[in-house]
């Protein structure tokens, strides 16, 4: 199974596989951001966004977690390539997909998820959040703000179920016999699977993260601030609607890639 995922990525440029892995996350964007949105509101302690909300800063981060994911995958295939010659495909394709998430959060994630937070916490639109936040605390504010390093906490668990543990239960669940009626349905059980992992293990920083990002906070005075508030339970605020909205990603992105990937090969 690992063997396949790293031949298929061994197949096709880096340029050719960040437009496809581009695309796939445009249609993930498109299904998924309404569900993100109201988890990370419900983790910040906001309340439920409006229907005219349920888009706000889809664009901005889509400029943002496109290229997360791009980057996040581009840099496991990388990893993958340096590490096949030491390790066992399986073992440098778990190993790539969850060291990528750290580098995708601290290259292109954290800051436009920290504005887009900002903007819904303080009911502004995105752009003049942005400048608000530049003015307020410099460009620090805005390049390393804060929950950056609970969004490098999230996207290392997350990234790893994406690229390495969806795929493992994806071609666990699939028929070996030449064509699977029940194919999609297939794939859809194993990104809910996979979710049920992903959410739980990623969501305290995420929640933790989004408090921080809602409310410009310190990671100290966010914890705090959480426990004060709902006590442990707090932690686990928008646990229900972001492992659902997981699911989907779960599903949207490898399923794009590899409708999208024979296309430009």
């Amino acid at each position: 199974m690992a063997e396949s995922a790293a031949h298929e990525r061994s197949t096709i440029s880096l340029p050719l596989r960040a437009a496809v892995v581009a695309g796939a996350s445009a249609a993930d964007m498109l299904v998924n951001f309404p569900l993100w949105i109201v988890a990370k509101r419900v983790s910040a302690g906001l309340k439920l966004p409006a229907m005219s909300e349920l888009y706000k800063g889809s664009s901005a981060l889509y400029l943002a977690m496109g290229p997360m994911t791009v980057i996040e995958d581009g840099s496991t295939s990388v990893v993958i390539r340096g590490l096949g010659d030491y390790l066992s495909p399986t073992v440098a394709l778990a190993t790539a997909a969850s060291v990528s998430g750290a580098t995708g959060a601290l290259a292109a994630g954290a800051q436009a998820e920290s504005i887009i937070m900002r903007a819904h916490a303080t009911q502004q639109r995105v752009w003049p959040t942005a400048v608000a936040m530049q003015a307020a605390g410099g460009w620090r504010s805005v390049l390393a703000p804060h929950g950056m390093a609970m969004i490098v906490a999230r996207e290392v668990p997350y990234s790893g179920c994406l690229f390495f543990l969806s795929g493992q239960v994806r071609s666990a669940l699939r028929s070996d016999v030449g064509t699977d009626r029940f194919g999609i349905l297939r794939d859809m059980l194993a990104a809910a699977l996979t979710a049920l992992v992903a959410g739980p293990l990623s969501h305290v920083p995420a929640t933790i993260a989004s408090h921080q990002q809602a409310h410009a906070m310190p990671l100290q005075d966010a914890c705090r601030d959480i426990y004060r508030a709902s006590g442990m339970r707090g932690f686990l605020s928008g646990l229900v609607p972001r492992t659902v909205s997981l699911a989907g990603s779960l599903f949207v992105v490898p399923f794009a890639i590899e409708t999208l990937q024979p296309l430009v090969m």
